[in-house]
């Protein structure tokens, strides 16, 4: 009964297409010539799932899968067997595309990495454009990126230049691009994505050990006078100066990409920059940009900090005893993030307590033995505080982060799958929480009290078991939902309110004039031309496309048909959909016309002269037309919506003039500019439609207004700014090849259950919420998180557990109805010094990132600025006055756990959404993204990793693919450097003015300064410095599952002080530098103090 099905384990294909093999693969393990439709395959439950839990019954009969290879290449010699990530089907149609090489391309073995396209078996191209290079074929297991395939112009253009050296989607380390499809190059912005296992990565150094009961440790910053010299670091606590070389104490990535399989971007390859033990930080990439004045705060000149040669501030477990005044800091030893490079291996909980979690950022690989992996659940303190005044004391907040379908370690135990068959699982029957390990069984088995809320259940006969000596039931071990923390049980009739969807995808595309003009349109039917073999496989897939500018074009797709009928909506104030039937059809039954149709779109409307967009009636229309089923609308759209329903202004040269005048209601800008789209959305969720915007635009859209349609139905913005045909469509076919192919479920609810003595404050997410308890997700995948916040209704009892339960009941892609629950539970506390001791920062700071994110259109910028720096100042503030050990004034004293705090903070109001500079479509988007953002992520948005790529080939740690981050100040960037900064979006490239032109040469492949292009595409040129930049570059995006959007940046250009504004470190006009920041919080927290 509660034994899952066992399956063959696959490795998810990554987000990034397949690449070639490298010597270290499997020989002869390339798939086998594709040729006719995909075969029905062994899929997961959700398009990627993890290694196939066993949960996942295949809609059709399985064949034993060889090891998929890591990122989306096809399994090894087995042609039938799709990978479930998302990568190629083995033997299909047409091999998978390269990162933006162009559909079509003929397969062939790939040369070896980033040798040059070959010419090898040309196919014709599929758009009509001369025939394209042969694009190679997927590597075997770990392979790194493809070689390069040159796309032929889809859509008849003259052939490109470059070669696509894209890998695609899926592929292992993201992907060198070269040219992608119509010539569009690589990528400039990206959605962040999780890091991901493949190589190992610095994590932060100290793992959690078994937590003593001392006191809590804590880091005394002294100010002033020269002590004695500080004790040598040690092991776990040390936060390190710089190394010789400006390098930061943080290790590098340690193994190459071709350890593990991929498993999907599992949470943890970034780089882990990290504090000491248990508590960690993430590896930062984020976005700091120029300066936004602070009110009140002293401007400080850096020169008045002591000399460097001066330790002030030595490193002490314990409150320090040293005295000084707040003059001196020593900049080099000032709390930083650090790495560490081994893998974790994390159990749940031992001896019957919870173990506290390696950081997010770290690697590790979760042994679940109770509550469930961190990487679905993690809470912002490891303790719960037993009453609510003692949390209020502390200043920490009192969240969850849930992301129930975080992609896992490829070396974890897939979740099991349990059928109660029509019984249904077990629940209590007062708050209906399920039956999970820390229900406790008495009288001989005969009733289990609920962790919940304390009530005596009868247990159901069938499910009866004699307890064993320790009062555990006899087959505890034996039932994963009585032994694991997290468990999947199969959903009765009870659940279904009709049957379940299928999985629908409707594609709508702007072919406006801006549209064409600029290439967005042929980008857009290029990527969906190659991203339609990564749909779910089997009947029950369905797609459909319309096409819009000042009216709305529907396209019957029926096989009959010689070719696609075009059926026009001109009524784009009441709209309707002119067919009943026939515009969305399985896709087995219209692959060859969708194909021909979005290879004739581009032509159809070059001529185009229509520049309205009636966006808000397309979404109403596409809608209509899937209303009856529910399912994906993905929508294309490259300038502002002028006409129909949902119609907007430009509001932005309005928000220019205020905030020069210094308006005070600028910030009402961010609002949504009225309730029509937000209306409208809350039809879409009700009917089970997930709405993705893929906005390709160089022009202001008013991301505020139209982003509340993603953000109410469970979808992302996605923004390409400015658009270019050169450089993005390669980025906006690897995040559509990731959106459809990721782990994903429909029609989705979602309920946090939690102790009696806390209550469920509220829910931060994209969703739609229509009662108090529950929030519905018409679609929820890997990269979705929602922030739970909780307050206390009643006193928790010490040494006993504080326990939190989330229920998913979701579609799979598959059609099967299913329950997801994620057990986690901790232990209460009546000790702040516990509570500090065990906080979580990564998860702290996503909540502090996310609740500024939320307040940034309530208030003005200055206000939400000062709020999160005094939401930092008041929680040390609690820590130096009820937790340190020493009383001197003169110390700035910071919880071990929540070293970085402060760090973080400074990023975090230095911040692309909280900088008063910036055009406000940014905000807005930085806002979409923060929303839905995972804890993994959060860091790095702000705090990005800067990373020196021109001497790659003269590094002694060549263990690591990554080299070690540097510290994010200007004496890291010399002008004889080339620099890589990432933020898990976007990959700032600095060049700067004085670097060998032989470095010039060997990256970029010019060898001048002057004749660097405006729009880069990073290519592989035939040495050995290129090589390992490209291999730098997909490593990363293979960490984020996001293709980085690269743009070069150069001293005494507008790119370089963007640039420059990520180094958080420094001072800038109007804001602190770190060490400045530092003074002021310890200013602050001693006013307050006295």
């Amino acid at each position: 009964m509660a034994s899952p099905e066992q399956q063959p384990r696959q490795q998810p294909a990554p987000p990034f297409a397949a690449q070639n093999p490298t010597a270290q693969g499997p020989p002869g393990a390339l798939p086998a010539a594709r040729s006719g439709a995909p075969p029905p395959a062994a899929r997961p439950a959700f398009p990627g799932s993890p290694p196939a839990p066993p949960f996942v019954r295949a809609p059709t009969a399985t064949a034993a899968p060889s090891a998929a290879p890591p990122f989306g290449g096809p399994p090894g010699a087995v042609s039938q067997q799709r990978p479930p990530f998302g990568g190629p089907p083995g033997a299909a149609p047409q091999q998978a595309l390269p990162f933006g090489g162009s559909p079509g391309v003929a397969s062939r073995a790939p040369t070896p990495f980033g040798g040059p396209p070959s010419a090898a078996s040309q196919a014709p191209p599929l758009f009509g454009g001369s025939p394209g290079l042969a694009s190679q074929a997927p590597p075997t297991l770990g392979g790194p990126p493809t070689a390069t395939a040159q796309s032929s112009l889809p859509f008849g253009g003259p052939p490109v230049a470059a070669a696509s050296q894209a890998p695609p989607f899926g592929g292992p380390h993201g992907a060198a691009s070269h040219t992608p499809p119509f010539g569009g190059p690589t990528a400039v912005a990206s959605q962040p994505a999780p890091p991901m296992f493949g190589g190992s990565r610095p994590a932060f150094p100290g793992q959690p050990g078994p937590m003593t009961a001392a006191s809590p440790q804590s880091m005394p910053l002294n100010f002033g006078a020269p002590q004695q010299p500080p004790p040598p670091f040690t092991g776990q606590t040390q936060f390190g100066a710089p190394r010789p070389g400006g390098q930061l104490p943080f290790p590098a990535q340690s193994a190459p990409a071709q350890q593990l399989p991929f498993m999907g971007p599992p949470r943890a390859n970034a780089p882990a920059f990290g504090p000491p033990s248990w508590q960690t930080q993430g590896a930062g990439s984020g976005a700091m940009q120029p300066p936004m004045g602070m009110p009140g705060i002293p401007g400080m000149q850096q020169n008045t900090l002591g000399p460097p040669g001066t330790p002030t501030m030595p490193y002490s477990p314990h409150a320090g005893t040293q005295v000084s005044t707040p003059s001196k800091i020593d900049p080099t030893q000032i709390p930083r993030p650090m790495t560490e490079g081994s893998v974790i291996i994390y159990e749940t909980r031992q001896g019957g307590q919870a173990t506290i979690p390696p950081a997010a950022s770290s690697e590790f690989i979760v042994k679940d033995t109770g509550n469930c992996s961190p990487r679905l659940m993690r809470c912002t303190v490891n303790q719960i505080p037993c009453t609510g005044d003692l949390l209020t004391t502390s200043g920490m907040p009192l969240a969850l982060m849930v992301q129930p379908f975080a992609l896992p370690h490829p070396s974890e135990e897939p979740i099991q799958l349990v059928d109660f068959g029509e019984m249904g699982p077990i629940r209590c029957s007062r708050c209906k929480a399920y039956i999970n390990p820390f229900m406790k069984f008495v009288d001989q088995g005969r009733h289990f009290i609920c962790n919940l809320c304390g009530f005596r259940n009868d247990t159901p006969r069938e499910y009866m078991c004699n307890l064993g000596p320790d009062g555990r039931r006899r087959d505890a071990d034996d039932r994963p939902e009585l032994c694991r923390g997290t468990v999947e049980f199969v959903a009765t009739k009870e659940f279904l309110v009709r049957d379940p969807m299928p999985a629908v995808y409707f594609f709508l595309i702007d072919v406006s004039m801006n549209s064409i003009q600029t290439g967005a349109t042929a980008a857009a039917c290029s990527a969906i031309a190659q991203a339609i073999s990564d749909l779910p496989e089997g009947p029950r897939t369905m797609v459909g496309i319309a096409t819009f500018d000042s009216a709305i074009h529907f396209y019957s797709l029926k096989r009959a048909q010689q070719q696609p009928l075009m059926l026009i909506v001109p009524d784009v104030q009441d709209v309707y959909t002119p067919l009943q039937t026939d515009l969305i059809l399985p896709v087995s039954e219209c692959r060859e016309n969708l194909e021909q149709l979005l290879e004739s779109i581009p032509n159809m409307f070059e001529n185009n002269r229509v520049a309205d967009s009636a966006f808000g009636a397309a979404m109403k229309a596409g809608f209509l037309a899937i209303k009856s089923t529910g399912g994906k609308l993905l929508v294309f759209q490259s300038v502002l919506p002028s006409l129909g329903v949902g119609s907007l202004s430009a509001r932005e040269a309005e928000g220019r003039a205020n905030v020069t005048t210094g308006d005070k209601e600028a910030h009402k800008l961010l609002q949504p500019v009225d309730n029509t789209l937000k209306t409208m959305a809350l039809e879409f969720a009700e009917y089970q439609v997930c709405v993705d915007l893929f906005l390709t635009t160089q022009a202001y859209v008013d991301i505020a207004s139209i982003s509340v349609v993603p953000q109410t139905t469970g979808g992302r913005v996605y923004y390409y700014y400015p658009f270019s045909a050169l450089s993005d469509p390669a980025k906006l076919f690897n995040d559509l090849r990731w959106n459809i192919s990721r782990p994903q479920g429909f029609e989705a609810v979602m309920r946090v259950r939690c102790s009696q003595g806390l209550q469920v404050q509220d829910y931060f997410g994209n969703f739609c919420k229509r009662v108090p308890t529950d929030i519905d997700l018409p679609a929820i995948d890997s990269d979705k998180t929602v922030m739970v916040t909780f307050k206390h209704d009643d006193k928790l009892q010490e040494n006993t557990e504080c326990g939190f339960q989330c229920a998913l009941l979701y579609t799979t892609v598959y059609g099967q109805r299913r329950i997801r629950v994620i057990n986690l539970s901790l232990s209460c506390t009546s000790l702040l010094s516990s509570l500090f001791r065990y906080a979580d920062l990564e998860t702290q700071f996503a909540s502090f990132l996310k609740q500024a994110a939320n307040g940034i259109p309530a208030s003005p910028l200055p206000r939400t600025r000062d709020e999160a720096t005094n939401t930092c100042i008041n929680i040390l503030q609690s820590y130096r006055k009820h937790c340190a050990s020493v009383t001197s004034s003169g110390q700035l004293i910071l919880p071990e756990a929540l070293k970085l705090l402060p760090l973080y903070t400074l990023a975090l109001v230095k911040s692309v959404g909280l900088r008063t500079d910036g055009r406000l479509d940014e905000r807005s988007y930085w806002m979409s993204l923060v929303s839905s953002i995972s804890v993994v992520l959060a860091v790095p948005l702000v705090f990005p990793r800067l990373i020196p790529i021109h001497d790659l080939t003269t590094r002694a740690d060549d263990d690591s693919l990554i080299p070690s981050p540097l510290m994010l100040n200007s004496e890291n960037v010399q002008e004889d450097g080339v620099y890589l900064l990432e933020n898990g979006e976007d990959g700032l490239i600095y060049v700067g003015n004085m670097v060998n032109p032989a470095t010039l040469v060997q990256i970029f492949g010019v060898s001048s300064l002057a004749a660097l292009p405006v729009q880069l595409v990073l290519e592989q040129f035939d040495n050995e410095l290129s090589r390992k930049v490209n291999e730098v570059v997909n490593e990363i995006r293979r960490q984020r599952c996001s293709y980085l959007r690269l743009r070069l940046c150069r001293r005494g250009e507008p790119s370089g002080d963007f640039f420059r504004s990520f180094l958080i470190e420094d001072k800038a006009p109007g804001v602190f530098s770190y060490v400045e920041f530092l003074v002021h919080v310890h200013r602050q927290i001693q006013s307050k103090m006295t």
